[in-house]
Protein backbone atom coordinates (compact mmCIF):
# COMPACT_ATOMS: atom_id res chain seq x y z
CA UNK A 1 0.00 0.00 0.00
CA UNK A 2 1.30 3.46 -0.92
CA UNK A 3 1.48 5.67 2.19
CA UNK A 4 0.83 9.40 2.50
CA UNK A 5 2.57 12.28 4.24
CA UNK A 6 0.13 15.07 5.05
CA UNK A 7 1.11 18.48 6.44
CA UNK A 8 -1.41 19.80 8.97
CA UNK A 9 -2.17 23.51 8.87
CA UNK A 10 -3.97 24.88 11.92
CA UNK A 11 -5.83 28.06 10.96
CA UNK A 12 -6.26 30.66 13.69
CA UNK A 13 -7.46 34.21 13.02
CA UNK A 14 -6.30 34.07 9.41
CA UNK A 15 -2.82 32.68 10.16
CA UNK A 16 -1.28 29.22 10.32
CA UNK A 17 -0.16 28.47 13.86
CA UNK A 18 1.35 25.58 15.83
CA UNK A 19 1.48 24.81 19.53
CA UNK A 20 2.37 22.12 22.05
CA UNK A 21 -0.40 20.01 23.61
CA UNK A 22 -2.88 22.34 21.84
CA UNK A 23 -1.45 25.38 23.70
CA UNK A 24 1.48 27.87 23.45
CA UNK A 25 0.65 28.87 19.89
CA UNK A 26 3.26 30.35 17.56
CA UNK A 27 2.75 31.93 14.14
CA UNK A 28 3.87 29.87 11.14
CA UNK A 29 2.74 32.06 8.27
CA UNK A 30 0.10 33.06 5.73
CA UNK A 31 -2.30 30.18 4.89
CA UNK A 32 -1.98 30.47 1.11
CA UNK A 33 1.83 30.78 1.22
CA UNK A 34 2.24 27.83 3.58
CA UNK A 35 -0.15 25.62 1.59
CA UNK A 36 1.60 26.47 -1.69
CA UNK A 37 4.99 25.68 -0.17
CA UNK A 38 3.95 22.18 0.94
CA UNK A 39 2.22 21.53 -2.37
CA UNK A 40 5.49 22.26 -4.18
CA UNK A 41 7.52 20.27 -1.61
CA UNK A 42 5.75 17.01 -2.49
CA UNK A 43 3.02 16.64 0.11
CA UNK A 44 0.47 13.97 -0.78
CA UNK A 45 -2.43 15.91 0.70
CA UNK A 46 -3.11 18.89 2.94
CA UNK A 47 -5.27 19.09 6.04
CA UNK A 48 -6.47 22.51 7.15
CA UNK A 49 -8.14 22.70 10.55
CA UNK A 50 -9.76 25.95 11.58
CA UNK A 51 -9.28 25.66 15.33
CA UNK A 52 -11.63 28.56 16.12
CA UNK A 53 -14.30 27.75 13.53
CA UNK A 54 -17.00 26.94 16.06
CA UNK A 55 -17.03 30.58 17.15
CA UNK A 56 -15.59 32.38 14.11
CA UNK A 57 -17.27 33.75 11.00
CA UNK A 58 -17.32 30.90 8.47
CA UNK A 59 -17.46 33.28 5.50
CA UNK A 60 -13.86 34.28 6.19
CA UNK A 61 -12.82 30.60 6.31
CA UNK A 62 -14.55 29.87 2.99
CA UNK A 63 -12.53 32.70 1.44
CA UNK A 64 -9.23 31.20 2.65
CA UNK A 65 -10.17 27.71 1.44
CA UNK A 66 -11.05 29.07 -2.01
CA UNK A 67 -7.71 30.86 -2.28
CA UNK A 68 -5.74 27.83 -1.07
CA UNK A 69 -7.51 25.34 -3.35
CA UNK A 70 -6.77 27.55 -6.36
CA UNK A 71 -3.02 27.40 -5.59
CA UNK A 72 -2.54 23.67 -4.96
CA UNK A 73 -2.87 20.50 -7.03
CA UNK A 74 -3.13 17.93 -4.22
CA UNK A 75 -6.24 16.78 -2.30
CA UNK A 76 -7.43 19.14 0.42
CA UNK A 77 -9.19 18.12 3.64
CA UNK A 78 -10.85 20.86 5.67
CA UNK A 79 -12.18 20.72 9.23
CA UNK A 80 -13.39 22.97 12.00
CA UNK A 81 -16.92 23.92 12.96
CA UNK A 82 -18.59 21.72 10.32
CA UNK A 83 -22.06 20.83 11.58
CA UNK A 84 -24.39 20.35 8.63
CA UNK A 85 -24.73 19.13 5.06
CA UNK A 86 -24.87 22.78 4.04
CA UNK A 87 -21.37 23.26 5.51
CA UNK A 88 -20.22 20.31 3.41
CA UNK A 89 -21.76 21.84 0.30
CA UNK A 90 -20.11 25.22 0.90
CA UNK A 91 -16.68 23.72 1.55
CA UNK A 92 -16.88 21.49 -1.52
CA UNK A 93 -17.82 24.55 -3.55
CA UNK A 94 -14.69 26.25 -2.17
CA UNK A 95 -12.50 23.41 -3.44
CA UNK A 96 -12.27 20.98 -0.50
CA UNK A 97 -12.01 17.30 -1.45
CA UNK A 98 -12.75 15.84 1.98
CA UNK A 99 -14.24 17.17 5.20
CA UNK A 100 -13.03 16.44 8.71
CA UNK A 101 -15.64 16.18 11.46
CA UNK A 102 -14.65 16.44 15.10
CA UNK A 103 -16.95 17.95 17.73
CA UNK A 104 -20.09 17.58 15.62
CA UNK A 105 -19.87 13.79 15.33
CA UNK A 106 -19.78 13.52 19.11
CA UNK A 107 -22.91 15.64 19.36
CA UNK A 108 -24.78 14.12 16.41
CA UNK A 109 -23.78 10.68 15.13
CA UNK A 110 -26.53 10.83 12.49
CA UNK A 111 -24.50 13.37 10.52
CA UNK A 112 -22.20 10.51 9.48
CA UNK A 113 -25.15 8.65 7.98
CA UNK A 114 -26.42 11.81 6.28
CA UNK A 115 -23.02 12.55 4.73
CA UNK A 116 -22.58 8.96 3.55
CA UNK A 117 -25.98 9.02 1.86
CA UNK A 118 -25.47 12.44 0.25
CA UNK A 119 -21.78 12.39 -0.73
CA UNK A 120 -20.32 8.96 0.08
CA UNK A 121 -18.10 7.96 2.98
CA UNK A 122 -14.90 8.57 0.98
CA UNK A 123 -15.25 12.32 1.55
CA UNK A 124 -15.60 12.04 5.34
CA UNK A 125 -12.70 12.03 7.82
CA UNK A 126 -13.68 11.35 11.42
CA UNK A 127 -11.21 13.28 13.60
CA UNK A 128 -10.72 12.45 17.27
CA UNK A 129 -8.47 14.30 19.73
CA UNK A 130 -7.66 12.07 22.70
CA UNK A 131 -5.86 12.28 26.03
CA UNK A 132 -4.65 9.42 28.22
CA UNK A 133 -5.91 8.93 31.77
CA UNK A 134 -5.01 6.54 34.58
CA UNK A 135 -7.49 5.22 37.11
CA UNK A 136 -6.67 4.54 40.78
CA UNK A 137 -5.71 0.94 40.02
CA UNK A 138 -3.34 2.16 37.27
CA UNK A 139 -5.69 1.08 34.49
CA UNK A 140 -5.41 3.51 31.60
CA UNK A 141 -7.89 4.71 29.00
CA UNK A 142 -8.28 7.52 26.51
CA UNK A 143 -10.95 10.20 26.64
CA UNK A 144 -12.02 12.20 23.60
CA UNK A 145 -11.86 15.99 23.68
CA UNK A 146 -13.86 18.42 21.54
CA UNK A 147 -13.82 22.13 20.68
CA UNK A 148 -10.16 22.06 19.59
CA UNK A 149 -9.14 19.96 22.56
CA UNK A 150 -10.60 22.37 25.14
CA UNK A 151 -13.53 20.32 26.48
CA UNK A 152 -13.54 16.75 27.77
CA UNK A 153 -16.46 15.01 26.07
CA UNK A 154 -16.31 12.23 28.70
CA UNK A 155 -16.60 9.73 25.86
CA UNK A 156 -14.24 6.78 26.03
CA UNK A 157 -12.31 6.41 22.78
CA UNK A 158 -13.14 2.77 22.17
CA UNK A 159 -16.86 3.27 22.80
CA UNK A 160 -16.90 5.84 20.00
CA UNK A 161 -14.77 3.69 17.70
CA UNK A 162 -17.30 0.89 18.09
CA UNK A 163 -20.03 3.30 16.97
CA UNK A 164 -17.86 4.32 14.00
CA UNK A 165 -17.37 0.67 13.10
CA UNK A 166 -21.11 0.02 13.15
CA UNK A 167 -21.98 3.16 11.17
CA UNK A 168 -19.04 2.96 8.76
CA UNK A 169 -16.56 5.79 8.21
CA UNK A 170 -14.11 6.55 5.42
CA UNK A 171 -11.01 7.51 7.40
CA UNK A 172 -10.04 8.09 11.00
CA UNK A 173 -7.74 10.97 11.95
CA UNK A 174 -6.42 10.26 15.44
CA UNK A 175 -4.52 12.96 17.36
CA UNK A 176 -2.83 12.43 20.72
CA UNK A 177 -3.12 15.65 22.72
CA UNK A 178 -0.42 14.35 25.08
CA UNK A 179 2.02 14.09 22.19
CA UNK A 180 0.90 17.05 20.09
CA UNK A 181 3.78 19.33 19.11
CA UNK A 182 6.31 17.58 21.36
CA UNK A 183 8.27 15.85 18.54
CA UNK A 184 8.86 13.06 21.11
CA UNK A 185 7.41 10.28 18.99
CA UNK A 186 3.89 8.98 18.54
CA UNK A 187 1.86 7.16 21.18
CA UNK A 188 2.68 3.66 19.95
CA UNK A 189 0.57 2.04 22.65
CA UNK A 190 -2.50 3.93 21.49
CA UNK A 191 -1.86 3.49 17.78
CA UNK A 192 -1.26 -0.26 18.02
CA UNK A 193 -4.54 -0.68 19.89
CA UNK A 194 -6.47 1.40 17.36
CA UNK A 195 -4.94 -0.35 14.35
CA UNK A 196 -5.89 -3.77 15.70
CA UNK A 197 -9.39 -2.62 16.64
CA UNK A 198 -10.59 -0.60 13.66
CA UNK A 199 -10.23 -1.84 10.08
CA UNK A 200 -10.34 1.48 8.22
CA UNK A 201 -7.68 3.82 6.85
CA UNK A 202 -6.02 5.54 9.79
CA UNK A 203 -4.19 8.86 9.78
CA UNK A 204 -2.06 9.35 12.90
CA UNK A 205 -1.18 12.72 14.40
CA UNK A 206 0.63 14.07 17.43
CA UNK A 207 4.30 13.57 18.28
CA UNK A 208 6.06 13.16 14.94
CA UNK A 209 9.76 13.58 15.64
CA UNK A 210 12.87 11.67 14.59
CA UNK A 211 12.87 9.56 11.44
CA UNK A 212 12.88 6.20 13.25
CA UNK A 213 9.69 7.14 15.10
CA UNK A 214 8.03 7.85 11.75
CA UNK A 215 9.26 4.54 10.33
CA UNK A 216 7.91 2.59 13.30
CA UNK A 217 4.45 4.03 12.75
CA UNK A 218 4.29 3.03 9.10
CA UNK A 219 5.27 -0.52 10.00
CA UNK A 220 1.96 -0.86 11.87
CA UNK A 221 -0.78 -2.50 9.81
CA UNK A 222 -3.70 -0.26 8.74
CA UNK A 223 -1.74 2.98 9.25
CA UNK A 224 -2.36 4.65 5.93
CA UNK A 225 -1.06 8.17 6.47
CA UNK A 226 0.76 10.48 8.84
CA UNK A 227 -0.13 14.03 9.74
CA UNK A 228 2.92 16.24 10.36
CA UNK A 229 3.19 19.79 11.61
CA UNK A 230 6.02 20.82 13.95
CA UNK A 231 8.84 18.86 12.26
CA UNK A 232 7.86 20.43 8.93
CA UNK A 233 7.01 23.95 10.11
CA UNK A 234 10.33 24.13 12.01
CA UNK A 235 12.16 22.98 8.84
CA UNK A 236 13.73 20.08 10.75
CA UNK A 237 13.01 17.86 7.73
CA UNK A 238 11.63 18.39 4.26
CA UNK A 239 8.87 16.16 2.94
CA UNK A 240 11.18 14.78 0.25
CA UNK A 241 13.85 13.92 2.84
CA UNK A 242 11.32 12.06 5.01
CA UNK A 243 9.86 10.19 2.04
CA UNK A 244 13.31 9.21 0.79
CA UNK A 245 14.32 7.83 4.19
CA UNK A 246 11.11 5.86 4.59
CA UNK A 247 11.21 4.59 1.00
CA UNK A 248 14.76 3.32 1.50
CA UNK A 249 13.44 1.42 4.52
CA UNK A 250 10.67 -0.36 2.65
CA UNK A 251 7.75 2.10 2.88
CA UNK A 252 6.09 2.91 -0.44
CA UNK A 253 5.42 6.52 -1.39
CA UNK A 254 4.51 8.51 -4.45
CA UNK A 255 7.27 10.96 -5.42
Amino acid sequence: MIKRLIPCLDLFNGRIIKGINFNNLIDVGDPVDVASYYNDEGADELVILDITASIENKTQVFSYISKISSKISIPLTVGGGVKSLNDFKNLFNCGADKISLNSSILENFDIIKDVKYKYGKQCLVAALDVKKYYSKNNFYYWNIYKKSGKINSNFNLFDILLKFYNIGIGELLLTSIDKDGTKSGYDLQLINKIASFLKVNIIVSGGGGDLLSLLNIFKIKNIDAMLLASVLHNKKYTIFFIKNFLFNNGILFKF
